[in-house]
Order: C-alpha cells, then sequence, then structure tokens
C-alpha cells in the first residue's frame, strides 16, 4: 500500500477476540501511534491520536467478542490506516474502503478480510477494476433477513469455523480423503452462512 494516499473507511464492520484486540492496540503502539483505552463490561472504548487529529473507537462487547463498527472515518496518517487496513483482513471483517490519488479514487470492498471489489473514478468515468464471483440464492438471503439471532449467532460461527479449519488442517497431515471432503462441504456451508448474516 502507498503510503502517499489518503484513505477513508465506511462501514467498517470488525469483530475482534480479546487477543486480536490486543495485537491491534500493540501494533498501533510500535507504529508510534499514541493511544489510550477504556474498558467496561459492555464495551471497550479505543482513543487514537493520529497526525489528524483523535479518532473515537467505541466497540459493543457481545459473548466475548468486540465488534468495532465504524460508518465513516477519514485516515490520514498512514500508521493507522496501515494497522487499520492488516487487522480487517486478520479479523476478517468488512469494510468500504476509499483511497485516494492525485488524479483518481479507488473504492475497495472487503467482506471477510477478502477484497470483493474495486471500483475506479476518473472524473466521471467509472470502471470496475476486479470483481469476486459469490453465489448466494435468494432463498438464502431470505431465510438470513427472518433469522434475528445474528448479533449471537456470527461469534459462535466463528468459532465452528476455526474448528472445521482445524479438522481439515488434521485430515490433510493424516492424508484422511474422507473427512478432508466432509470438513470441505462443511465449510462451504459454514462461509455461505456467514455471508447471509453479516451482509
Amino acid at each position: 500500500m502507498n503510503l502517499g494516499m489518503e484513505l477513508e473507511y465506511f462501514h467498517l464492520a470488525v469483530w475482534f477476540d480479546r487477543k486480536t484486540l490486543h495485537a491491534m492496540v500493540q501494533a498501533l503502539v510500535e507504529a508510534g501511534v499514541s493511544v489510550t483505552w477504556k474498558e467496561s463490561p459492555e464495551q471497550f472504548h479505543l482513543l487514537v491520536n493520529t497526525t489528524d487529529g483523535r479518532s473515537d473507537w467505541k466497540m459493543q462487547r457481545l459473548n466475548g467478542s468486540y465488534k468495532l463498527h465504524i460508518t465513516g472515518i477519514p485516515v490520514n496518517d498512514s500508521r493507522v490506516a496501515l494497522v487499520l487496513y492488516h487487522f480487517v483482513e486478520r479479523a476478517k471483517g468488512h469494510a468500504m474502503i476509499k483511497v485516494t490519488f492525485e488524479e483518481c479514487v479507488l473504492l475497495k470492498q472487503i467482506q471477510y478480510g477478502e477484497v470483493i471489489r474495486i471500483v475506479e473514478l476518473k472524473g466521471a468515468e467509472k470502471k470496475v477494476i476486479y470483481e469476486k464471483f459469490c453465489n448466494v440464492t435468494m432463498d438464502q438471503v431470505i431465510a438470513a433477513m427472518k433469522r434475528r439471532d445474528s448479533e449471537e449467532r456470527i461469534p459462535v460461527l466463528r468459532l465452528e469455523l476455526d474448528y472445521e479449519l482445524a479438522t481439515l488442517y488434521d485430515a490433510m497431515q493424516a492424508k484422511d480423503q474422507s473427512q478432508m471432503k466432509q470438513s470441505t462441504e462443511r465449510l462451504k456451508q459454514l462461509r455461505r452462512e456467514m455471508l447471509l448474516l453479516e451482509a
């Protein structure tokens, strides 16, 4: 990532476990960013002092996870921009990032830590540079919209994904084809459910 560009984050939504949250705070401190925080049973409140002012990041606590949800923050401080970008990827978060160059603007849409779409804007011209294919049926979308427990289901789903990934890894080490196929299918189901819940 070019340090000379300006980044603005829209609709940032990241679920952190405690270990990843502390790793992000440590990465900010190691990058030379001044941070202070307060923690309560309901919230983790992080104040980040950047070169362009103070950012106030409030994270809701739910079932041992911390949700950082920000609708729009400009990040001109390249240190903070790089750390935040890294942890959106690492924590499999979602974000729309506006990257401003001298002559153009790039809009990067990230879901589950992966870039799924990049759009370039030059004046009145709009060009899709990259788009990742995803197949979700209308029935799956309707079923997900009917669910009201998505906020509670997401952290559990993350644990199920981690467990199934570990099972797949063990099966690969043991060259157990049957378990590898079973775990792969289960991971596809869990991924589809996660896409629907966090869309």
